[in-house]
């Protein structure tokens, strides 16, 4: 998913995603776009895409909060890949390792804010 600097109402609001209870983990989360859509990850690469109701799809958008280095920011696991979180780089989201000699480590880290649109 490549997320560009929002321009009018509806940039906006395509740029805002709603944090929902996890579709195949109630205690973890998933992300809704405000037309509906959820993100999901594929080959590693966050995208936008309907909800098909199958087991993978579910797994592939939901994310576990986990502790971050930063006091004002978290991290978020994959389900279905434990061992990469989500990552924010070159204004895309992404699904990569994360170890203790990960190098940029801010890439992986996400403060929850009130949304743009």
């Amino acid at each position: 998913m490549k997320l560009d600097a929002p321009r009018g109402a509806e940039s906006r609001s395509d740029s805002t995603f709603a944090v929902v209870k996890g579709l195949s983990n109630g205690s973890c989360y998933s992300f809704r776009t405000a037309g509906g859509d959820y993100l999901r990850h594929r080959n590693f690469v966050l995208r936008a895409e309907r909800n098909d109701g199958s087991t993978l799809f579910s797994q592939d958008a939901t994310f576990c909060v986990a502790r971050s280095s930063y006091s004002d920011a978290v991290m978020f696991q994959s389900v279905n890949y434990p061992d990469r979180m989500l990552r924010h780089q070159n204004f895309g989201l992404r699904l990569d390792p994360y170890g203790y000699n990960t190098t940029n480590r801010q890439d992986f880290m996400f403060r929850l804010v009130g949304g743009l649109g």
